[in-house]
């Protein structure tokens, strides 16, 4: 071929709104067409230089990846004349930009869904495009740069497959010298959909659109180089798959040095299996902090709610009974309206309770709750009285005498209570648990309660259990934000399950429920915090309440400095976060099957309590990253980015950069200068990208008493020997202080115990 007919100048193509071919047809024999890529001879004598042979059997590691009816033929037919305008880039110069990875905050809640969807509309033009209709073709130096390429990336292991909508996966990798197999002639997502839509719709798209400056000419020229990888690697194995869907995988056909973006079985991302592999922590003192969960499955199942219920009930009674005393609210009165009795007959249930626990009974019907139903329902109806009536009080005239007996005898219990109930702090009073479908998400299904009868209902059917519901003790003493409710979406990157290898994600963000928290009315919008529910609710959420009833972790630590509290981010939340996902990976390596060169994305949900604890409620193996607020939208291609660091950057070089990753790496902990107390839990810091946990089995608990401290009170053992003796202890010091408080009372003052004064 004459060299002087050839440019290594890329052809100037021409817009698609007239009907001119791409490419002067003068100029046709300087270029190659890719109607037929086999047939092109360079192509065959840079392959039989690299020894491929050319019968190498179909690839079929990955499915076809089809979500919709859509057919090439009708994309064909519609492409060439229903193209949607796109606007020139200059409208818009935040368009003219490609989207900055490692720059957040770019998008807002006023602008993120105009922009996204722009973008995706222009992608759709571009993917839309017919070019084999226009002969469209790569110059000769082009084509064999691609080729080189191509080829070069088989030699390398660097051929790669994104099922799904991940541009950024795709970005990323291809900046490192990889190439994509993808069909040209298959879109990845249902273009044809989201271009009637209504431009809200880009918020169900998996991952947000990459906002790229490239024109429609550069576009055409990206499916060229696309389509001439493909005619070579259509029969080659990947050697990198992104997938968030497990069924698109054909698992049988895989080759095992593909590396993966899911592993093959994993339990703990089910409701009903996260609680099964997490049973023995329910009573258990450990750094796994998760509400206690019931997965009712047998009547041995229901008569332990049972217990547990009703042992709830009584521990909340002597709260009630002890915070009244405390806060100077008069609890007895010659006219009260429930029976003085009741406070005999929760004293008694719990020292039965404590009993059982010290000598270690497995008696399941300890308390007869079958045969005393009559006792037990009279018990819960004026136990109810106590929680919904705010001017209860019990029949019985008012003694100092009698006040000093019933506090000193009932917080005697409630410490020694705290022994073998370690999750009592988030109990609260009101007996509340959470009813959650095993096979809904979203919010969807979900019920609470704190009627023992209705509970029962939901969880049976013509008399027979149904076992697809979890029952989870709700956590009555969240932090709350102006008021209102929230929960943490943490993401974090499993690399290995032999052993356990986690990545916890520095980012994340805050869901906030629209109202104010109130234990006393049960509507959604008060205490589920999922996004898609809570999108009902924005137009009338606390005005305090940001619009999209989100924030990223900057702003809840932001929040945290405001109230002092600035230390609590790094001492208790985050580490506490990545000490419970750690052993939730310890405690199911043994259900979990793990395939070497596996790795994925996991999200799990946290709720953090008013004492800053954070207690893990589920982990989703799908996280979603689909834009549906302007706070995903910035942190979802950041996120994305670093994934593509820790699985193919650190994996060759372990001094890699991990972007925001930071490798949890688990040891005991050792004296050291760079030593954060945690109560009686230790976080020493290692270095910028991992940090070690304390062995597991280390209780994290206490009291905040000030922003750089945590103390963890330890209550007094339950030994029924020196009962007595403890009694009159407690007693002279209740009379003595009884008597400081009276001389500095007004005479109006009534009650015997200030707030203030009530740790004795």
């Amino acid at each position: 071929m004459d060299s002087n007919n050839n440019t290594s100048k890329r052809k100037t193509l021409i817009p698609r709104n007239d009907n001119k071919p791409l490419v002067n047809p003068k100029e046709k024999t300087k270029s190659h067409a890719l109607s037929m890529p086999n047939q092109i001879a360079n192509v065959e004598i840079l392959e039989n230089t690299y020894n491929h042979n050319s019968s190498i059997e179909l690839d079929n590691d990955v499915k076809q990846c089809i979500t919709t009816n859509n057919s090439i033929t009708n994309n064909k037919q519609n492409g060439s004349n229903q193209i949607l305008e796109v606007k020139d880039e200059s409208e818009n110069p935040e368009l003219s930009k490609t989207i900055c990875l490692n720059t957040k905050y770019q998008l807002n809640s006023k602008n993120y869904i105009q922009a996204l969807h722009k973008a995706l509309i222009k992608e759709c033009n571009y993917n839309l495009l017919d070019y084999t209709s226009l002969n469209a073709s790569l110059d000769f130096e082009s084509l064999t740069n691609v080729t080189s390429r191509t080829l070069n990336a088989i030699k390398d292991q660097k051929i790669f497959s994104v099922l799904g909508y991940f541009p950024t996966i795709s970005l990323e990798l291809k900046n490192r010298g990889w190439v994509e197999k993808r069909d040209p002639y298959r879109p990845p997502t249902n273009y044809s959909y989201y271009l009637k839509s209504a431009p809200y719709m880009v918020n169900w798209i998996e991952s947000p659109p990459l906002i790229s400056p490239i024109n429609e000419n550069e576009a055409i020229m990206e499916r060229l180089r696309s389509a001439q990888s493909w005619s070579i690697l259509k029969d080659k194995k990947s050697d990198f798959i992104f997938v968030t869907r497990k069924r698109l995988i054909n698992w049988s056909n895989l080759s095992e040095l593909t590396s993966v973006s899911q592993m093959t079985r994993h339990v703990f991302c089910t409701k009903n299996g996260l609680a099964q592999c997490l049973e023995s922590y329910k009573n258990a003192v450990t750094n796994l902090m998760f509400p206690r969960c019931h997965y009712i499955r047998s009547e041995a199942d229901s008569d332990a709610f049972v217990e547990d219920y009703i042992t709830t009930a009584l521990v909340s009674t002597l709260k009630i009974i002890v915070k009244s005393i405390e806060n100077n609210k008069r609890i007895f009165n010659a006219n009260g309206n429930i029976p003085y009795t009741i406070i005999d007959f929760v004293k008694r249930s719990v020292s039965k309770f404590l009993n059982k626990q010290i000598t270690g009974s497995k008696e399941i019907d300890m308390w007869m709750f079958n045969s005393q139903k009559e006792v037990w329902n009279e018990f819960m109806i004026y136990y109810t009285k106590l929680i919904i009536d705010s001017n209860a009080q019990f029949d019985h005239e008012y003694t100092y005498e009698l006040e000093l007996d019933v506090y000193a005898k009932c917080k005697y219990l409630l410490e020694n209570v705290k022994n073998y109930c370690p999750q009592h702090y988030i109990d609260g009073i009101t007996n509340t648990w959470i009813i959650k479908p095993s096979s809904n998400c979203s919010g969807h299904g979900i019920m609470l309660s704190r009627d023992l009868h209705a509970i029962k209902r939901k969880i049976t059917e013509s008399g027979f259990l149904r076992n697809n519901y979890i029952l989870q003790k709700y956590i009555e003493r969240p932090l709350l934000v102006y008021t209102c409710k929230i929960d943490l979406r943490q993401w974090f990157l499993v690399t290995n399950m032999s052993p356990v290898v986690v990545w916890m994600y520095k980012e994340g963000y805050v869901r906030f429920c629209a109202n104010n928290f109130s234990m006393q009315n049960m509507h959604e919008s008060i205490h589920l915090s999922n996004v898609r529910l809570q999108m009902k609710y924005r137009k009338i959420r606390n005005p305090q309440v940001p619009d999209e009833c989100m924030w990223d972790y900057r702003e809840l630590q932001d929040h945290l400095r405001k109230i002092g509290q600035e230390y609590v981010w790094d001492e208790l939340i985050f580490p506490g976060m990545a000490e419970s996902v750690y052993a939730v990976l310890k405690a199911t390596t043994d259900t979990s099957f793990y395939r070497d060169k596996s790795f994925q994305l996991f999200g799990a949900d946290f709720l953090i309590t008013e004492n800053f604890i954070p207690y893990l409620i589920e982990i989703n193996s799908i996280p979603g990253l689909n834009p549906s607020t302007s706070i995903i939208a910035n942190l979802a291609p950041m996120l994305l980015s670093d994934i593509v660091k820790v699985t193919v950057d650190y994996e060759k070089n372990s001094n890699a950069d991990t972007g925001l990753f930071i490798k949890v790496l688990p040891e005991k902990w050792k004296p050291s200068a760079a030593v954060r107390r945690l109560g009686s839990v230790a976080v020493a810091i290692n270095s910028e990208n991992s940090y070690n946990l304390p062995a597991v089995g280390v209780n994290r608990g206490g009291n905040i008493f000030n922003s750089s401290e945590v103390v963890a009170i330890e209550p007094a053992p339950f030994t029924t020997g020196t009962h007595n003796q403890w009694m009159d202890s407690v007693n002279k010091k209740l009379a003595a202080l009884r008597l400081r408080i009276n001389a500095q009372n007004t005479p109006n003052d009534r009650g015997f115990l200030s707030s203030k004064h009530h740790n004795i």
